[in-house]
């Protein structure tokens, strides 16, 4: 799989993380609100946050690379948050995932990454079905999965805890572009 170095949208630039990103990502991964309703580690050292970083950037070019990437404005280049995707254990399902700085909710950046993200699965990557989990208080990330056209499957336990299931196929997303 091939990470690309960056994806456009709109208003957004989805990008490769890079060196620079250090001391953002660090304040990003040590802010309760940003990662408490994800499965993003709660980094506490900043040692800990380069390695994560160090391993992230060298597995771009490894054959099987993370796919995480920062989510810029693309004025500014100001790192608001971070979008992504993974293979799931328990699944044959690929599990997109978001998460923003607070002060950038409400604004349409997770749902302009989203699309952009779901986009590049299904087009480039050829995924055939993408999905969120999500907790069931985490509304704005169940409001997110159903404009982005994902259909709710139901509630689901994963690692010992409920979650809300949304599913989008390759076929249902090619039938409505």
């Amino acid at each position: 799989m091939k990470i690309p170095q960056f994806l456009n949208t709109k208003r957004l630039v989805i990008r490769r993380y890079v060196e620079g990103d250090l001391y953002r990502l660090h304040l990003f991964f040590n802010n309760e609100e940003v990662t408490g309703s994800t499965d993003m580690p709660l980094h506490r050292s900043f040692e800990e946050t380069k390695e994560f970083l160090d391993m992230l950037i060298q597995s771009y070019n490894s054959d099987e690379p993370l796919f995480a990437m920062a989510i810029s404005k693309k004025d500014n280049g100001e790192v608001i948050g971070s979008c992504g995707f993974a293979s799931l254990e328990f699944s044959p399902d690929t599990q997109v995932y978001y998460a923003l700085e607070p002060e950038f909710r409400g604004k349409g950046y997770a749902t302009e990454a989203m699309e952009k993200m779901i986009e590049y699965m299904v087009l480039v990557l050829d995924i055939n079905r993408i999905a969120v989990y999500c907790s069931p208080e985490n509304i704005d990330s169940i409001n997110l999965a159903k404009r982005v056209g994902m259909e709710y499957q139901g509630t689901v336990k994963v690692e010992d805890r409920d979650s809300e299931y949304f599913l989008l196929t390759r076929e249902k997303y090619l039938s409505e572009s």
